[in-house]
């Protein structure tokens, strides 16, 4: 339940950012919406980090391992992105909501 919620949040903040970054025709391009989505999720789980709880041993694990699922290599992602579309000025203020260099904080 703890995760559908979690994961219904971030879909319902993520639309207005789309919507405000979508292009003359409407669209934000796929690599962007996935990036987009993927990061977001990593973001979220960056933020919710559990501490160990006796009793649910592996759920500090779980979480760890979805960090890393969705955070590696999110930092050259967003890089190539921008430089991909650079000429995009909304994709590009879009992408700029992204803190850049989060894999070095993820010492786990």
């Amino acid at each position: 339940m703890y995760t559908i919620t979690r994961y219904f949040l971030l879909i319902a903040f993520a639309l207005p950012l789309l919507a405000c970054a979508a292009e003359s025709d409407g669209s934000v391009p796929d690599d962007v919406s996935d990036y987009i989505t993927s990061r977001d999720n990593c973001d979220s789980l960056r933020g919710d980090i559990p501490e160990p709880a006796p009793a649910d041993p592996d759920n500090l694990s779980r979480v760890i391992s979805d960090i890393n699922k969705y955070c590696k290599g999110t930092d050259q992602k967003l890089k190539q992105l921008k430089e991909k579309y650079s000429g995009n000025e909304s994709i590009v203020k879009l992408l700029s909501t992204y803190e850049e260099n989060i894999e070095a904080d993820m010492s786990f």
